[in-house]
């Protein structure tokens, strides 16, 4: 499915999650007045990349390693990730309630090592 296929640029290190809403508008309120503003995410990673190398990743079925409650937003999760050749592991958060999720690829040793951490 869609929603488990990223876009990474092996230039800057950055990742893209490909979303069914990836073209979904933003509404802005102004006042009394709703302002519909569009936005296409996909196109925007690709056009700041542009003639950078990126890759499709697929996330590893069924291999998530969630920290923190299921309900909370600020959570940190991990997901395993492969190009067809290697294995990456995302580690995927966000800085601020009103921030995107980001993603970043993460060394295997550093994601289990967090992960055991935030058990203790």
């Amino acid at each position: 499915m869609i929603h488990d296929q990223f876009l990474y640029c092996r230039i800057c290190h950055e990742v893209h999650r490909l979303t069914p809403f990836d073209r979904a508008p933003i509404y802005l309120l102004e006042g009394m007045t709703v302002r519909e503003i569009f936005t296409d995410d996909r196109r925007q990673f690709v056009d700041r990349h542009r003639g950078h190398e990126i890759e499709e990743l697929k996330s590893v079925p069924e291999d998530r390693f969630p920290i923190g409650r299921p309900s909370d937003p600020m959570k940190v999760g991990y997901v395993e990730v492969t190009n067809g050749h290697a294995v990456f592991i995302l580690r995927v958060s966000r800085s601020d309630i009103a921030d995107p999720v980001t993603y970043k690829i993460v060394p295997r040793q550093a994601s289990i090592y967090e992960g055991a951490n935030s058990y203790s």
